[in-house]
């Protein structure tokens, strides 16, 4: 897949990458780069299925209903995330209700720190003005923030925010802002590449 990932897009920050319509896209911001990941396959889990994503420079990102639970070929990576009590995202939509809490345990690397402990907070909030979207407005998605208390403190983050739409009749991430560190902050949004030139020309002249 890794393969298949740099014949779509050239290394180089000044080429345009070429999107086929085979594949699904993330359009991603990290370490002051924007680029675009390519869906490698989905791992069946128990708590939902886990989306494999990677990069033309080698980086694996996992993701599942929205949120990191691995990254590899970062900077700092989180190499296992175990997640308890999460509450589903159409839960969490219903209004009315007080902040939902659940628990996360995360391995990160350099150094392989294990069994770092976050206690999450999630609360709906309104629209931000200040993100990283391309492909749609801020108002236009339901929005939540997730923060977190660490043990060690050390080890804290910065509040995670994340986007929702509806995909048929459940909410579904299609953007999303998390922290792997206080220094490396990610952001994913659900990509739809634009048609080909040719295709668009057909289309406005029928």
């Amino acid at each position: 897949m890794l393969a298949t990932a740099r014949h779509l897009y050239s290394a180089s920050p000044s080429d345009s990458p070429v999107f086929r319509p085979e594949f699904s896209y993330l359009r991603a911001s990290f370490e002051g780069r924007t680029v675009f990941l390519v869906l490698g396959y989905v791992d069946p889990h128990p708590d939902g299925p886990t989306e494999v994503w990677y990069s033309a420079s080698g980086e694996a990102v996992r993701l599942r209903h929205g949120r990191i639970v691995s990254t590899a070929g970062l900077t700092t990576d989180w190499r296992a995330v175990r997640l308890s009590n999460v509450p589903e995202w159409t839960r969490a939509a219903k209004g009315g209700q007080p902040a939902l809490r659940f628990e996360r345990e995360r391995d990160l690397m350099p150094g392989y720190r294990a069994g770092i402990r976050d206690e999450v907070e999630q609360r709906p909030i309104d629209p931000p003005g200040d993100t990283m979207l391309a492909g749609r407005p801020a108002a236009s998605l339901r929005w939540f923030e997730e923060r977190s208390s660490t043990h060690p403190g050390s080890a804290s983050l910065p509040p995670a925010r994340f986007g929702l739409a509806p995909v048929g009749d459940r909410l579904e991430v299609v953007y999303s802002e998390q922290c792997l560190s206080r220094d490396l902050c990610l952001s994913f949004e659900r990509w739809n590449p634009p048609a080909p030139a040719n295709i668009a020309s057909t289309s406005a002249g029928s």
